[in-house]
């Protein structure tokens, strides 16, 4: 769920960039760490699926 507020953030900050130009280095960098902070939180909950999955066999 997460993951799709984030997806529509990066969203938002995709419009705003292209009508923003002169501060285009800013949001590019914005929208990199979200990126980041998205995958690492998959990642996160990849991991606790794979441990719940395991530990209730």
């Amino acid at each position: 769920m997460v993951s799709v507020f984030l997806l529509i953030d990066i969203f938002i900050l995709r419009i705003i960039l292209l009508l923003m130009p002169k501060e285009g280095l800013i949001l590019k960098k914005i929208i990199k760490f979200l990126k980041l902070l998205k995958r690492r939180i998959e990642i996160h909950n990849a991991e606790t699926e794979l441990k719940f999955i395991l530990e209730n066999k």
